[in-house]
């Protein structure tokens, strides 16, 4: 479960130097003149800025497909214009076209190298396209160019996750949420940061004390909690809301007022009797994306699969679909002395492109 969206600060100074340009050049239709590149050649110039407008305000309208369309006439029109290039590339990615977002990205690079931005955007491409080495690449280029590009911490620190490094995630969260206290995804990332430890807890390995335990499922539910806060029309929200659930849910064990068992304190483990696949998304399989999806859930005593957290997350639906894989599993419960109880369980589903 990742998100993106460029500095906000970038995208002021482009608004305005979009803004600047004479607003006769804008208004050239007004006299009624019929286009040709040979009689009026203003008129081409005109053209692309109009388009490279339009696209602009269309992606911050988030109009994404109309978006494309326009930025792909701007830069068709002036291949050298990095600007539009970039956007291009940012609005290709909203519509999940990860493979012609990182050929845009390329084309900045290629025109302007030191253009920090151009690296971030490409460095959250090839993330998304499960490149996590040259994302990394990408992402610490931005940032030697510029140290202040919120986007190129939250990628650091969404692969430093991936590769199981949850406190250099977290300390790149931290530093998003310094620059930019409304970067929504960063509260994402610094969430399951901190969720990460729960592994260590279900075999049995407290690394903190109860206290801290508790402090740390409550500081990742109000991360959660203001992510949700910032971006309350998120697609997945059904999913996040769960988690939040079931963070509150685990707190609640850290502090003993629930009680779960791990599979070396139960009598009899529980015995899974069906466990679905997750469906492959189309997204996902046009875009390559390979992975593990690592869940924690409680298979309860009432025989049903409950409170459910994402470790590690894939995008593009993968998370989600493994989720209601998860919720559909049957089984027989744990015993403890005859009794049925709830124990902990890590659930793995891994996706592969044959």
């Amino acid at each position: 479960m990742i998100c993106f969206s460029p500095n906000r600060q970038i995208r002021r100074l482009w608004s305005q130097s979009v803004l600047t340009i004479p607003a006769i050049l804008l208004c050239s239709n007004v006299f009624g003149f019929s286009f040709s590149p040979f009689a009026h050649p203003q008129n081409r110039v005109d053209t692309k800025a109009e388009d490279k407008k339009r696209g602009i305000a269309l992606y911050e309208q988030n109009h994404f497909r109309e978006a494309v369309e326009a930025l792909r006439k701007a830069t068709k029109a002036d291949q050298h214009d990095h600007e539009a290039w970039y956007f291009l590339g940012l609005a290709l990615i909203r519509n999940k076209d990860l493979k012609g977002a990182s050929q845009s990205f390329e084309t900045v690079l290629k025109l302007n190298p030191e253009f920090a931005p151009g690296h971030a955007g490409l460095a959250y491409a090839l993330l998304l396209r499960n490149k996590p080495i040259e994302a990394m690449r990408e992402a610490q280029a931005a940032l030697a160019l510029n140290k202040k590009i919120p986007d190129a911490h939250y990628i650091i620190g969404v692969v430093q996750l991936r590769e199981g490094n949850r406190e250099d995630a977290l300390k790149h969260a931290e530093e998003v949420i310094r620059l930019d206290a409304r970067f929504a995804p960063a509260y994402l990332l610094k969430s399951e940061a901190l969720v990460g430890f729960l592994e260590d807890v279900r075999v049995g390995m407290p690394v903190e004390s109860r206290d801290d335990r508790v402090a740390r499922y409550r500081e990742a539910a109000a991360a959660l909690e203001k992510y949700l806060e910032l971006n309350p029309d998120v697609e997945d929200k059904p999913v996040l809301t769960a988690q939040l659930d079931g963070l509150r849910f685990h707190m609640r064990v850290a502090s003993g007022t629930e009680s779960v068992f791990s599979g070396k304190d139960v009598t009899v483990k529980a015995r899974v009797l069906y466990k679905p696949e997750p469906a492959y998304t189309p997204a996902a399989r046009q875009n390559q994306i390979t992975g593990t999806v690592i869940l924690i859930a409680i298979f309860a005593a009432d025989g049903n699969v409950r409170y459910i957290i994402a470790v590690r997350g894939l995008p593009f639906g993968l998370t989600e679909a493994s989720i209601r894989a998860a919720q559909r599993i049957k089984f027989v419960p744990a015993m403890v002395n005859d009794k049925p109880v709830s124990m902990w369980m890590q659930l793995e589903y891994n996706f592969a492109i044959f």
